[in-house]
């Protein structure tokens, strides 16, 4: 009986101590003391007592992405804090069945990374960081298809499976990124979903360029005929057929392509 008295005094004070620490945490991030409150839970996150605790990985989540915003830090510091939050906050739910941190919040955190990222891949194409960008990015997106994957909702904003506008963020950062296969990746998602409007020409035109340069003649077609169809004024289309047409050596379908464009203009006319 007296051991178990013991072991049970032991349970209170080390949940007592416990409980202290994130009060710790959480007042110095009241008083905006972030490089502070990151010391205070590196420290408890460092103890193996605690490494089963969900607790731990919200407090992490939250301290690591208030210090995310500090602008006396590099923009790589900021981003690898925030994407250390964002898999500290994946990691509280996964240890906390009921979720009851996040529901609290309403999911709030998310948003708030997903926004946070987007400003950051801005921030950082407008100083032709570009690299970085893309990657910021990019990490919005994955913010953005988690909080979408798991149904969560907000009155703020609406978010949506194919962020066009992000999507062709990475897409043009990429481009200028030197990353090729990156960018084909994202514009071919955005040619897939048929987007269409004036700032989405250059999807179907990068497109067809790159098809073009890896004479993969079935993506190509498929990329002037999408883009004959979206944007039917633009001369470009006729053009890069007449190219790929005139590039076989093929001159009876040259001089058929050129009869059939003819044949289109005088009847307009």
């Amino acid at each position: 009986m007296k051991k178990i008295f013991i072991a049970s005094a032991l349970f209170i004070y080390c949940s007592s101590a416990f409980s202290q620490n994130f009060d710790e945490v959480n007042s110095l991030l009241g008083k905006k003391k972030l490089k502070e409150a990151k010391d205070a839970i590196d420290k408890i996150a460092a103890d193996s007592k605690n490494a089963d605790k969900y607790d731990t990985y919200y407090y992490k989540g939250r301290v690591y992405n208030s210090y995310s915003y500090d602008s006396t830090l590099s923009k790589s510091e900021r981003f690898t804090l925030k994407s250390d939050a964002f898999d500290a906050f994946k990691k509280n739910q996964q240890l906390d069945s009921k979720d009851l941190r996040m529901k609290v919040e309403n999911y709030g955190s998310f948003l708030d990374l997903y926004g946070g990222f987007y400003d950051l891949g801005a921030q950082q194409f407008n100083e032709k960081d570009y690299a970085s960008a893309a990657a910021a990015f990019k990490k919005a997106n994955d913010v953005e298809d988690y909080i979408i994957s798991k149904g969560y909702a907000y009155n703020q904003i609406t978010l949506h499976p194919l962020d066009t506008a992000l999507v062709l963020n990475i897409a043009i950062a990429s481009t200028q990124a030197k990353n090729e296969d990156d960018a084909v990746k994202y514009f071919r998602k955005l040619a897939d979903a048929g987007v269409s409007g004036k700032d989405n020409l250059e999807v179907y035109e990068y497109l067809a360029e790159y098809y073009a340069k890896k004479k993969d003649d079935a993506n190509l077609q498929q990329m002037i005929d999408k883009g004959k169809k979206l944007y039917p004024q633009e001369g470009y289309w006729n053009d890069m057929e007449i190219k790929t047409v005139s590039a076989s050596g093929n001159r009876d379908a040259l001089y058929t392509k050129y009869e059939e464009l003819i044949a289109k203009k005088s009847h307009r006319f």
